[in-house]
């Protein structure tokens, strides 16, 4: 009876053990590529005063890879519509792929910091973009951690990080829209906006 019962409970727990498997075969094991869904359940959202029409916006992410939900510290971030480009603010553009400030990068960079030790009542708005090639939910991803990158940066120059805030709109708002590398190279952006106080 007892050899019985053992085979039983072997049996029964071996099947539960391949069941669960199963269940997970339709999933994918590329844990650092986000599916649609998780991306939507963990995609933080920017609280304004006004809601941006045209494109999803993300929090603020003081770092340059992309912190969970629970760990995004910042404040909302202001309606776009109070945010105006500033002449001599240019964009910061990317490589394809890249998301981390260069050495190249730091002469724009510290343009934005010097402008604003310079302007000491002005909020920054680092808006990130992609180009077209990737999926949404990817572009989005991407566009965040660049404009995490360059908040970081600005922060080690030594500016207060309740100056700065971020938004990506992934490939959602493209400077140029045809397909040629040219063009592209132009949309893989960090863009600059400044509310004047």
């Amino acid at each position: 009876m007892r050899g019985g019962m053992r085979s039983a409970l072997l049996t029964f727990g071996s099947l539960a053990i391949v069941m669960a498997l199963a269940g997970c075969a339709g999933r994918s094991w590329q844990f650092w590529k986000t599916s649609p869904s998780t991306a939507a359940a963990t995609k933080p959202t920017a609280a304004t005063a006004a809601p941006l029409a045209a494109a999803p916006a993300t929090s603020h992410t003081p770092t340059a890879t992309p912190a969970p939900a629970a760990e995004t510290a910042a404040a909302p971030a202001p309606a776009s519509s109070d945010f105006a480009d500033v002449p001599g603010l240019g964009d910061l553009r990317f490589r394809p792929g890249l998301v981390t400030v260069g050495k190249a990068d730091l002469v724009v960079l510290d343009g934005v910091a010097r402008w604003l030790k310079e302007n000491p009542g002005s909020l920054v708005r680092i808006e990130g973009h992609t180009d077209d090639v990737g999926t949404p939910a990817e572009n989005l991803a991407v566009s965040q951690k660049r404009a995490a990158s360059v908040m970081t940066y600005l922060i080690s120059t030594g500016l207060d990080p309740e100056r700065i805030s971020t938004v990506s709109y992934g490939s959602d708002r493209p400077v140029c829209t045809q397909k040629t590398d040219a063009c592209r190279a132009k949309n893989r952006r960090a863009h600059f906006l400044v509310k004047r106080s």
